[in-house]
């Protein structure tokens, strides 16, 4: 099985069909997020988002007025919008009372951008009801960020920073490989069954082995084979990761 040239294909394909697979979807994000996205907001409940709603580097908004969201519908493709971003008046005390319209599936960047900004203007406009002094300079001055490291300590006291990202991406991607290995191979054995089976091969073989031993050097082979695989994988991807 080891000279097989499917064994050789798969063991140099497969660390190349996984790094694809990887880097891939994230180059194609990449590029989709340095375009410039235009959208065409139409709010129902006045010009309280107007000004305040801040435009990004690769997302502007364009804050348009006497026009219907019937009619834009139509054609803000045509007009250059990525999307629109339609602001019901109920938006103060209905979660869903905003709609992104657009005829791509939006990141996520995009929409948790859109819907974090929303919610601050509506909370800064909740607390100027209570008729706060210098409240737009008393919310800059509390205004926290947080980033959390995590930190490993061993028994000897060594500290070691770590990722909880990276370590669920591993997590995720050793996951996946436990559960092909498992899947391919689990498969082969099958298939060999099935080809002895279909030749007549078996009773020859049980004729001087018993089937227990028959299948165990069955399983076991092929475990040996999955191992010499998932091993030369580790090191290729080793070896194009540091290249």
């Amino acid at each position: 099985r080891v000279k097989k040239k499917s064994f050789l294909i798969m063991t140099l394909l497969a660390p190349v069909l996984m790094a694809a697979m990887i880097l891939v979807p994230a180059l194609i994000m990449t590029s989709h997020g340095q375009e410039v996205k235009r959208i065409a907001v139409i709010e129902d409940s006045g010009h309280l988002f107007e000004g305040k709603l801040n435009s990004t580097k690769y997302l502007k908004f364009d804050f348009l007025s006497n026009i219907k969201l019937e009619d834009l519908k139509q054609n803000f493709g045509d007009l250059g919008y990525y999307a629109i971003l339609y602001i019901s008046p109920k938006v103060g005390y209905m979660p869903d009372a905003v709609r992104l319209i657009s005829h791509k599936q939006p990141s996520l960047e995009v929409t948790e951008y859109i819907s974090s900004s929303i919610e601050k203007v509506i909370e800064r406009e909740k607390l100027k009801t209570y008729n706060i002094e210098n409240l737009d300079k008393i919310l800059k001055t509390v205004e926290t960020k947080v980033r959390l490291k995590t930190i490993l300590i061993n028994d000897s006291g060594e500290e070691k920073e770590t990722s909880t990202g990276i370590a669920m991406a591993i997590a995720y991607i050793s996951g996946l490989l436990v559960y092909m290995l498992t899947f391919i191979f689990g498969a082969q054995v099958m298939r060999g069954v099935i080809e002895e089976k279909t030749n007549r091969i078996v009773e020859v073989l049980i004729s001087s082995v018993k089937p227990f031993q028959l299948m165990m050097g069955k399983i076991i082979g092929i475990a040996l084979v999955g191992l010499t695989q998932f091993f030369l994988w580790i090191i290729l991807t080793l070896a194009i990761v540091t290249t």
